[in-house]
């Protein structure tokens, strides 16, 4: 994408935002990603610091390796006690980091709009930037435990027993004594993300009622479906919905913007923008739109 050509899909993309009566935002992982630390790729300088005692011991070279650790290495985690200093770890590094620019610039762009956003993130990134009101969390996040047996209907906020047992792991390890244990059944603590435990609760449910109040409020508005750092992994869950729920309404427009993923269906060409450009410099230079004059290399 030229300078010029750029310039213009931006122009155009501010301008469909200001005209519509409503937004809707899906974001996924590329939100984070553009911003933030690698969570895919070895080499991490984030991750090397951060989980330096448990790269040391089991080489798995990023944070998604260590969820996948046998495919990824050969072998599993050594003891309980290994796994939860890991987790505990990094639940305490997201809780603890600050709100990345594009969730800022985000802000500030909806600011005085209708808007709701959906998100299939679990950093609580979000949650962090906007109401909870506002944000649909489907896929779970790392600020709840749950009982691994799902013994009971129940999530738990976990931020205080993770600022309590953080300071306890000593070279990647959490004592076995320490591992947080439901408190009806005893069985231990699992982070509240999607994985083959995940529970698909009273919590879950209350997420993906919101989805579907956002998507009932969209009904026959000038609405724009805003589609941020969604890739291919997982597109039953923003993108294509959003690609249909846009032909469903002759008002609705699709802007998707991904620097390897913004893909505009043919059916939608009329009334659809791909932005395949960084992410971080979009929102940058949307929320200067109108107010500076936009710059963006070539």
């Amino acid at each position: 994408m030229t300078n010029l050509d750029y310039q213009a899909t931006l122009q155009k993309m501010a301008t469909t935002l200001k005209e519509a009566d409503y937004v809707i935002v899906g974001a996924a992982a590329g939100m984070s990603a553009a911003a933030g630390p690698d969570w895919y790729n070895p080499g991490d300088p984030t991750y090397l610091e951060k989980f330096k005692a448990t790269e040391d011991k089991y080489h798995a070279g990023s944070i998604w390796r260590n969820g996948y650790l046998e495919q990824y290495t050969g072998k599993n985690w050594e003891n309980r006690g290994d796994l939860w200093g890991f987790n505990l770890s990094l639940i305490h590094f997201v809780l603890h980091e600050p709100v990345y620019q594009p969730y800022q610039d985000l802000k500030a762009i909806l600011k005085d709009r209708d808007y709701d956003l959906i998100t299939t993130n679990q950093d609580v990134q979000f949650s962090k930037a906007f109401p909870d009101k506002d944000v649909a969390t489907i896929q779970g996040d790392w600020s709840y435990f749950q009982c691994a047996d799902k013994c009971h209907d129940q999530v738990y906020p976990n931020q205080t027993v993770v600022d309590q047992l953080f300071p306890q792991i000593e070279n990647g390890h959490l004592p076995e004594n320490l591992i947080p244990r439901c408190p009806k059944c005893g069985a231990e603590m699992l982070e509240w993300v999607r994985g083959y435990e995940f529970l698909e609760g009273q919590h879950y449910n209350k997420q993906y009622a919101k989805y579907r109040q956002f998507i009932q409020k969209a009904e026959g508005k000038k609405t724009v479906y805003l589609e941020l750092g969604v890739g291919m992994m997982t597109p039953m869950f923003i993108k294509e919905p959003f690609m249909n729920l846009t032909y469903q309404n002759p008002q609705a427009t699709y802007i998707t913007v991904n620097p390897k993923d913004a893909i505009v269906p043919r059916e939608l060409m009329d009334r659809g923008i791909a932005v395949k450009y960084d992410l971080v410099k979009v929102l940058a230079n949307l929320k200067e739109c109108g107010i500076s004059r936009i710059s963006a290399e070539d």
